[in-house]
């Protein structure tokens, strides 16, 4: 999520540009999603103090409901099957973030790890049990990979002098992650880039087309990586000549297709674990409200995207998870 992109990103929307949509009014029909299938995403509850709460709703956008309700900035960035993997500064102080387990009610929190991380995406492997982490530390301190007590299997090094937000293959062998060399000043200019664990090397997949404007100096020319097992597609999302995309590619930086329409602003993402499935937050109009962003689903058979949430303030970073049994 990265809380310097989120702060810039509240003062600067106000100069992008209107957009018309031609989304559908009502949300995509959900006859076929198992009623276990939910999603958890982040809300902005209290700007002057930059506290996010965790949210839960259904397909249809009905049942929201807030798992967290306390006064600490506490992030869903992954899931697998029924639990979410949370950064947190509960319990410490702010802006000292620790990896969180919890269910899509928040009914049960286990603390991961002691080691404090950086603001940056996590991801799983292995069923689950193993997971990927950015420790607190410089821009090009290594990756870790640990279990679910906290112990370090491993580190991964790729050597730049900026990485961050790692997505692991479905395979568990190699990662995606946002990377750069040079200055850090300029690290918003990362691609992405693939890492393969076991040969130790690394490749760019991605590239910003060179006569493109970009809309701010804090939007992505690559945002965090999803690697959707069902589908092996890695996605995400850029931002470019007033609009941001989803588009996706395949592991060997081949382009493959844009996910959403240039009429709707998205950013961060998840695809549902059968790969029919896509969430994203965005924006269908800058100028009429700039503060405010929503939740957005979209079925890929019929490639129509529709908003599940409604009214003012920040609503990101959407995540599939299975209900509580």
């Amino acid at each position: 999520m990265n809380r310097y992109i989120l702060i810039a990103i509240t003062t600067t929307l106000i100069l992008l540009c209107n957009c018309k949509s031609n989304t559908d009014e009502h949300a995509p029909s959900t006859d076929t999603v198992k009623s276990e299938m939910l999603i958890a995403y982040n809300v902005l509850v209290d700007p002057a103090s930059n506290n996010y709460d965790i949210f839960i709703t259904d397909f249809a956008g009905n049942n929201q409901r807030n798992i967290t309700e306390n006064d600490a900035m506490d992030w869903v960035y992954s899931s697998y099957e029924d639990r979410l993997y949370v950064i947190s500064d509960r319990d410490t102080c702010n802006a000292c973030y620790f990896l969180y387990e919890t269910d899509a009610q928040g009914s049960h929190w286990t603390k991961i790890s002691e080691t404090q991380i950086q603001d940056s995406w996590v991801d799983t492997r292995n069923k689950g049990e193993q997971i990927i982490i950015k420790p607190i530390g410089q821009p090009n301190t290594p990756f870790q990979i640990i279990d679910k007590k906290g112990n370090v299997i491993t580190e991964i090094d790729p050597q730049m002098d900026y990485f961050n937000d790692p997505c692991f293959a479905p395979d568990g062998n190699s990662i995606v992650y946002r990377g750069y060399n040079g200055a850090l000043s300029k690290s918003i200019e990362a691609e992405l880039y693939l890492y393969d664990i076991n040969a130790k090397t690394n490749t760019q997949l991605t590239t910003y087309p060179k006569d493109a404007q970009p809309i701010g100096n804090y939007q992505y020319r690559a945002s965090p990586p999803r690697w959707n097992d069902k589908s092996n597609m890695i996605s995400y999302s850029s931002s470019f000549d007033d609009q941001s995309v989803i588009k996706s590619a395949t592991h060997l930086g081949e382009a493959m297709r844009n996910l959403t329409q240039k009429n709707v602003k998205a950013m961060w993402h998840d695809i549902s674990a059968d790969g029919e499935w896509l969430t994203f937050d965005g924006q269908l109009d800058f100028k009429a409200d700039s503060t405010t962003t929503q939740i957005f689903l979209m079925n890929f058979d019929k490639r129509s995207s529709s908003s599940i949430t409604s009214g003012a303030g920040y609503k990101l970073g959407p995540v599939f998870v299975k209900g509580v049994k």
